[in-house]
């Protein structure tokens, strides 16, 4: 059982204690969130990776793990996603949990005096950073973003969000455009960190069986001094003129068909996990609408599946089909989505719905990281409810709920990858 804790520092600062016996280890975050905005994603997340290469104290790579390792072989994350319109940097430091240190180490205090250090102490050479640590970690995002273009899926997944949110910041994405990473310089790296630091909305948390007490307090010592006002929002559009579509030709041999749409995003709770049970029944499991009548029944695809972005107010249907199968997909998806809305929800596809969804929700249970992910997404989304109670209100939601909600859902974009 996990509880969470939340005590603001000063204005934009926050302090989450999550409280878990059942694991060996425990983790500190910094959670730094900025609007998505596409001056500054490719410099925040080029700064998050080369953030974690060293620090003053520890100025290179080989102390930086030499010192993880005497705090019983601890590990630096850094991560970096989008939640609506939003850039979600996260930086977090795990390591042997308090009660297990062979002298009574108090581990978790080193801990977060080492995030601190990697936050607010870099090892600058000549007033920036290294040469050496810019360009390994350019390399390496690049070649992320280059992953997310070679896998179609991924890729044609993307393009549609880009077209269809193409005014709107979600269509940057997470790391930035690649040109705009190519192209930093060490002054946009620097502009970036010192904004980065004073300028976004600070999530600070702390998983695990410790006494949070000396962490916390060491915490407010250095962030209490430094509260920033923070506007953050998210674009949510529900009208659609007409739905726009959009075609790309590569060499491949499956063909993808990704179709965007306008939903709802409910303030609610219940009606979020409505929301999501609506977008599983569709085609989010393996006993779903698509999956069982577009694939299998019609074998119009070799795979049909739904997510719905409850931040975003979107959904998007992805499939892989041959070419001369796209349009008879299509139209057999918009049958499904039909059905969805008319009420035609059988017992057994809203019991495996709601299986499903109950078990990803105890699932993020099973690890500190997915833990974290989930208590912080509630923070900034005002969710505020442990996997346990969010599981709790599956089992009330109703098929005229998710009605209600299919019923709102609008067609916004097609994208197509046609293969040659």
């Amino acid at each position: 059982m996990s509880d969470l804790n939340r005590e603001l520092i000063c204005e934009g600062v926050a302090f989450n204690h999550i409280a878990d016996t059942r694991f060996k280890l425990g983790r500190i975050s910094a959670t730094l969130v900025v609007p998505l905005n596409r001056r500054t994603a490719a410099a925040n997340a080029l700064l998050s990776f080369v953030l974690t290469r060293s620090c003053r104290l520890y100025p290179d790579f080989t102390a930086l793990n030499r010192k993880l390792s005497s705090l019983y072989g601890a590990a630096l994350y850094p991560s970096v996603s989008t939640l609506g319109d939003l850039q979600v940097i996260t930086i977090a430091v795990a390591g042997l949990d308090d009660r297990y240190t062979l002298q009574g180490e108090t581990v978790s205090a080193e801990l977060a005096e080492l995030l601190y250090n990697i936050l607010f102490d870099p090892k600058l050479v000549d007033g920036h950073f290294s040469d050496e640590d810019v360009e390994q970690e350019r390399r390496q995002l690049i070649e992320m973003i280059d992953a997310d273009f070679n896998d179609k899926r991924t890729y044609a997944i993307n393009r549609c969000i880009e077209n269809m949110c193409r005014d709107e910041p979600n269509a940057i994405g997470r790391f930035g455009m690649r040109e705009d990473v190519s192209a930093l310089t060490h002054e946009n790296i620097m502009s970036a960190w010192k904004q980065l630091l004073n300028d976004s909305r600070v999530e600070l948390a702390m998983l695990g069986s410790a006494d949070p007490t000396r962490v916390r307090e060491d915490l407010r010592g250095h962030f209490a001094g430094k509260p920033r006002k923070v506007t953050l929002s998210t674009i949510v559009k529900n009208d659609v003129a007409e739905v726009r579509r959009f075609t790309e030709t590569e060499e491949i041999v499956q063909s993808k068909l990704v179709m965007g749409f306008r939903c709802a995003s409910p303030a609610v709770p219940a009606d979020r996990i409505a929301n999501t049970l609506m977008g599983a029944i569709l085609g989010g499991t393996p006993t779903s609408k698509l999956f069982l009548n577009v694939r299998e029944k019609q074998s119009l695809c070799y795979y049909c599946a739904s997510r719905v972005n409850n931040t975003k107010g979107i959904m998007l249907i992805d499939s892989g089909v041959e070419t001369k199968n796209i349009e008879k997909a299509e139209e057999a998806i918009m049958e499904q989505l039909r059905l969805l809305k008319n009420g035609c929800i059988t017992d057994e596809e809203l019991q495996n719905a709601k299986l499903a969804v109950k078990n990803s929700l105890i699932s993020s249970q099973d690890s500190l990281g997915a833990l974290q992910l989930h208590y912080i997404t509630g923070v900034l989304t005002g969710q505020t409810l442990s996997p346990q109670e969010a599981a709790a209100l599956v089992d009330g939601i109703t098929k005229d709920q998710i009605t209600e909600l299919a019923r709102q859902i609008k067609p916004d974009t097609v994208f197509s990858l046609i293969g040659n």
